[in-house]
């Protein structure tokens, strides 16, 4: 009785701690991850996935929450989301999965370095009002040991449509740090280069990357009602190892909705 006892214990034991912490689930199409991804204010359309489809996932926190600062989204990485280990588990794993993409020619002029297992997701959006943001987070296996050499993974946010201050966007990046131009990459944000920025994960029990940044704003001036083309991607640069990912939180993907009063005035006389 008492081993019966031990054994259920057991079982209930490994059900609760697949519960609790992050899990990934893939197979979704581009427009379904779209979804997930975007929020209010926005039409969506013409969703494209690039690069392998283990490297596209939706995540999602059980009830003991993890040290990520978001709860749920999608996420892209440069290696094999729902591989072992696991990217819910601890930091002593190593994420590195060589996943024989290619690369994409807008990172790999970012990084000054031949990119490797690029994941793309793209798709056009209307905006309802004169701004559009979302929320994220970058991480990676290159951290802390990596930084500075020429293996910087690389990732961006590139948008494409017309500038309200004036001109057109072309594939301009705004995956950049708050209040410069430095686009967030492992050289820039790091424990000696913009470090309130960063979290050292090499001790943590929640998340797999090594390193990983503060829940970050990704923001840009639009046009309302004008169509611009939006690319998220992602890339190993120097080699095809080590990986790195973004989580996007969901529905975080935004602008403003406008609200309309119309007042009606009646004279008396």
């Amino acid at each position: 009785m008492k081993k019966l006892f031990f054994i259920k214990f057991l079982i209930l034991f490994h059900v609760f701690r697949l519960f609790s912490q992050l899990t990934v689930t893939s197979g979704y199409t581009a427009a379904q991850y779209v979804d997930y991804f975007v929020g209010t204010g926005v039409t969506i359309s013409n969703s494209v996935l690039t690069g392998s489809p283990n490297a596209f996932g939706r995540f999602v926190t059980g009830s003991t929450p993890t040290n990520l600062g978001i709860s749920q989204g999608i996420v892209l990485a440069t290696g094999n989301v729902n591989g072992s280990p696991a990217l819910g588990s601890s930091a002593s794993n190593f994420a590195s999965t060589n996943m024989s993409m290619p690369g994409d020619s807008l990172l790999t002029s970012l990084a000054g370095a031949t990119t490797y297992d690029a994941a793309i997701l793209e798709f056009d959006f209307v905006p309802f009002s004169d701004t559009i943001k979302f929320q994220y987070v970058f991480a990676s296996e290159e951290y802390p040991e990596w930084v500075g050499p020429s293996y910087n993974d690389i990732f961006a946010f590139f948008i494409t449509g017309p500038n309200p201050a004036g001109g057109n966007y072309n594939n301009t990046n705004i995956a950049l740090i708050q209040g410069t131009n430095l686009p967030v990459t492992i050289n820039n944000v790091n424990s000696g280069s913009y470090s309130q920025y960063y979290i050292d994960n090499q001790y943590g029990t929640t998340i797999v990357y090594d390193g990983f940044t503060t829940v970050l704003t990704a923001w840009a001036r639009v046009v309302p009602c004008s169509t611009y083309h939006f690319k998220i991607a992602i890339a190993d640069a120097g080699d095809g190892i080590y990986d790195s990912g973004v989580f996007l939180k969901e529905n975080s993907f935004s602008s403003p909705t406008v609200s309309v009063t119309t007042i009606f005035t009646y004279s008396t006389i």
